[in-house]
């Protein structure tokens, strides 16, 4: 592993995809002990998308018996669909990892908060608000956080001026922690969704995004080397800038920077 320090993003770079994310769960595993061990609950934020696939993997079987369960409790930085549905971000972390310890472990699965899109934005927003303000009012221990090559971050999109769409999340006060609302078809196919906001993700004591493939690259470009050019309505992953924040890349998502 190979780290860069550019601006308030610590870049680790791994030279192949098992290693980045074996980083990944070690650093789920230790933050994971150190809050319990303290006796405090542990509140770890994931990610959709492909991604964090092999990570929940890993988590499901050689790091299983890592953890104190009863103590871990589990939130989504966004969501864009129901939760039987095997795109919702919900269901691939359910079906790889935490299922499996629901079956271990019954009580866990009242640690699992999700975001319930079946409630509609309105009542999925507000349910999920509330879950956040008992749970992890503060902010999480740690937020494994997605971003896509279109520059979107979690479930904030980017605007789109050929179509005068204009994402109103950047005018809300800063107290707001949840947001629902219905993007064009022509931004995203997943029109609808409910996701945390920027600032309160970078609350967490940990904030890790993690990037993989050539696919990813641009974007990296983007937030690192050519910043100053993006607006955070333009790129909303510009935002992982404003506080420090672990990147775990391989070297395809790290192409186009020279270090």
């Amino acid at each position: 592993m190979k780290k860069v320090q550019m601006g308030s993003l610590e870049i680790r770079i791994f030279s192949n995809l098992e290693d980045l994310f074996n980083h990944a769960a070690q650093i789920f595993a230790v933050k994971s002990k150190e809050i319990t061990d303290s006796g405090n609950l542990f509140k770890v934020s994931l990610s959709g998308g492909s991604t964090p696939k092999r990570l929940f993997e890993l988590l499901a079987k050689d790091y299983k018996n890592k953890f104190l369960w009863q103590k871990v409790h589990v939130f989504w930085g966004d969501e864009r669909d129901r939760k039987n549905n095997p795109e919702s971000n919900f269901y691939q972390a359910y079906k790889i990892w935490l299922g499996k310890i629901v079956k271990q472990i019954p009580s866990f699965k009242d640690n699992i908060h999700r975001i319930k899109m079946e409630l509609g934005i309105d009542k999925g927003t507000k349910d999920y608000t509330e879950e956040i303000n008992k749970w992890a009012p503060d902010g999480f221990d740690l937020a494994f956080n997605g971003a896509g090559p279109d520059g979107h971050r979690n479930g904030i999109m980017p605007e789109n001026p050929k179509i005068n769409w204009k994402n109103e999340i950047w005018k809300l006060p800063k107290n707001i922690k949840v947001w629902g609302y219905k993007a064009p078809s022509e931004i995203n196919p997943y029109t609808e969704r409910i996701t945390l906001t920027s600032w309160f993700l970078n609350k967490s004591k940990i904030n890790i995004l993690m990037l993989s493939g050539k696919e990813k690259a641009d974007l990296l470009r983007k937030i690192t080397v050519d910043k100053e050019k993006y607006t955070k309505r333009k790129l909303p992953a510009i935002t992982f800038n404003d506080v420090p924040t672990i990147v775990l890349a391989d070297k395809m998502a790290v192409s186009q920077i020279n270090f």
